[in-house]
């Protein structure tokens, strides 16, 4: 929908409206788009969570576009002739037009700023683009699993058989405190030798 520089006053009428449920859409989307993060925060890693990254890039998108659109309509608004005011179509309701011009003005500097605030922010920060895994993903994974669940029983079964050793080998150390080398005869045998 293209939107042309309003001509009579139904035109901005209609132009406050619409940036009116403008505003309230972006605020809908807002919303649903914390509860996503919240959501992804607690997802575990697989399907879910990449659909659900999949959705806060499309709320992303969509908070941009109604952003957008929002500035377009403030500039066709203020660029609309003086006389165009709908403000004096409408009855107010306590006739104090300066304070509401004042109050307007205010909330128009404050959502203008917090509109550059935002746009400055995502302009500096690149956005991560999501890991797009293969079907067969969750498969390698359990086999990448129980591979290394494999690898740790079989290093816990040679520390144990070293375990084994060493305990076999302190035992069989001598009470003299001396050391036999494997292979060679131990002092006991030597001197029943020297014997015979």
């Amino acid at each position: 929908m293209t939107i042309t520089l309003p001509t009579t006053r139904e035109e901005v009428r209609e132009l406050v409206n619409r940036r009116e449920e403008l505003s309230d859409q972006l605020n809908s989307v807002t919303s649903r788009r914390r509860e996503i993060a919240a959501e992804i925060a607690k997802a575990p890693t697989g399907p879910t969570r990449t659909g659900l990254e999949d959705r806060l890039i499309l709320l992303d998108n969509r908070i941009l576009q109604l952003e957008g659109d929002l500035a377009t309509t403030g500039r066709l608004l203020a660029a609309a002739p003086s006389t165009m005011d709908v403000s004096q179509s409408q009855p107010s309701g306590d006739g104090n037009f300066e304070d509401g011009l004042m109050v307007g003005g205010f909330s128009a500097l404050f959502f203008m700023a917090f509109v550059v605030l935002v746009l400055r922010r995502r302009w500096r920060k690149p956005t991560a683009v999501p890991i797009q895994l293969g079907r067969d993903a969750d498969q390698r994974f359990e086999r990448l699993e129980q591979g290394m669940d494999a690898i740790a029983i079989e290093i816990e079964r040679v520390s144990e058989g070293q375990r084994f050793v060493t305990r076999l080998l302190s035992e069989a150390q001598p009470a003299g405190g001396s050391v036999a080398r494997v292979g060679e005869p131990s002092v006991a045998e030597s001197d029943a030798r020297r014997k015979r």
